[in-house]
């Protein structure tokens, strides 16, 4: 949720319960000092009935004014008085339906002879006109409510608009590409000072970066170059004639352990180059045409193993890679699927619109399946294998959003390639 949503939404919930609660408390208090008022007309009405009460011949008294009404009763008669003020309701002959009165009952005295009487005011009116009066309050309340929070919105979006504008340029911001980052002034000091410390941590980034490039660069180059002289020298002495059985083994171990090195270095460089995204041409192409190309390089392999090769191309696929990144990618992953087949196992290549599954046969790992894209984790004591080779793969999939997966199921290695988000 959208900060300026819950905001949004905060800011209506609280204001929709203290409308709630004061409308409650405005319709009781409104409703209060109706009667209150009511109650003193009643109390002057009372004094003008005891005023007049030597007029009266009757028990009941009919005022002109249908709204009121007074009953005087003789107190003998009356089993159980009620005293004070309190609310009735009377069922009216001629409207045909029930009104609600305030009354008043009191007791007083006359010729010696004590009276009860009971003074109604009809509440009609005064209802309607506090259902009015509610109805016409909660209507502006509302209004203003609405008012309020199309005005905080509107407002707030425009503060914020800065905001999503830096957030934009923050995620399209690619460091390879050497664009200027600038971002937009904004009038919200919190957002100008965000902006101030993005631009300052970019310089700090490109600059760290740029570093790091050089050095990784520099290192990988000043490693390569004594490795390839102590190759060199190595192939001489392999082809001298002065030297022993045992001299020639030493001597072909430490040949051995400088390629590996050498291997390794070039190994550990590419992938530092797919971290830092220094691949950025792509291009669309296609799996199919790389992976037969792949299995025609490695064909004397695939022979010397027996291994039976099952091709399953259902449909024409196309990826967005680097074309240099997209052979390490499968080159990788066939020669592993070759590299750790049995002698006589299978190799199933498909492809499809969704995804592509490169498996083998082989026996299950010892190992968890979520480390086996972890570098230098080795499946095998082929001294050929870096370790290097599922973690470039992982990588090279991370930068270009891809999924990959390992799965074995019925004694074969299935590793999944899975692009569904992008078709």
């Amino acid at each position: 949720m959208k900060l300026l949503t819950k905001t949004s939404l905060n800011y209506l919930s609280v204001t929709l319960f203290v409308f709630m609660f004061g409308t409650i408390a405005f319709y009781f208090l409104l409703r209060h000092q109706v009667n209150q008022n009511i109650n003193t007309e009643m109390e002057k009405r009372k004094s003008n009935i005891v005023n007049q009460l030597l007029s009266v011949h009757t028990s009941v008294y009919t005022p002109s004014n249908q709204n009121e009404k007074v009953i005087i009763t003789p107190l003998n008669e009356v089993p159980a008085p009620q005293l004070n003020f309190n609310d009735t309701i009377f069922f009216v002959k001629n409207e045909s339906k029930y009104v609600p009165f305030r009354q008043l009952c009191f007791i007083t005295e006359f010729n010696n002879t004590k009276y009860y009487i009971q003074i109604f005011k009809s509440l009609e009116e005064t209802d309607n006109l506090i259902v009015r009066i509610f109805l016409i309050m909660t209507l502006l309340v509302f209004l203003i409510i609405t008012a309020l929070l199309i005005t905080v919105r509107h407002t707030s979006l425009r503060s914020w608009n800065v905001f999503y504008d830096t957030i934009k340029k923050i995620k399209n911001y690619d460091i390879n590409l050497h664009n200027e980052f600038s971002l937009k002034e904004s009038d919200v000091k919190e957002f100008d000072d965000l902006n101030k410390v993005l631009i300052a941590m970019t310089e700090r980034i490109k600059k760290d970066y740029s570093n790091m490039k050089e050095y990784t660069e520099n290192a990988s180059h000043e490693i390569q170059t004594p490795l390839s002289i102590i190759n060199m020298k190595m192939e001489l002495l392999l082809q001298s004639q002065n030297l022993d059985e045992k001299q020639l083994k030493a001597v072909a171990d430490a040949y051995e352990a400088s390629n590996r090195l050498s291997k390794l270095n070039k190994t550990l460089l590419l992938l530092a180059k797919i971290e830092n995204r220094q691949f950025p041409e792509s291009k669309s192409i296609n799996p199919q045409e790389i992976i037969n190309s792949q299995l025609e390089n490695l064909e004397d392999l695939i022979f010397d193993k027996k291994i039976n090769v099952i091709k399953h191309f259902d449909e024409i696929t196309t990826l967005t890679l680097n074309p240099f990144l997209a052979e390490i990618l499968f080159s990788n992953l066939v020669k592993n699927a070759i590299r750790h087949n049995t002698n006589g196992g299978d190799l199933i290549i498909k492809t499809s619109q969704n995804n592509i599954i490169i498996s083998n046969s082989g026996s299950e790992l010892k190992i968890d399946k979520a480390s086996i894209f972890e570098r230098f984790n080795k499946q095998s004591s082929n001294p050929e294998s870096t370790g290097l080779g599922l973690a470039i793969v992982q990588k090279i999939c991370e930068v270009y959003g891809y999924k990959v997966n390992y799965d074995f199921e019925n004694n074969l290695h299935h590793f999944v390639i899975d692009f569904s988000n992008f078709k």
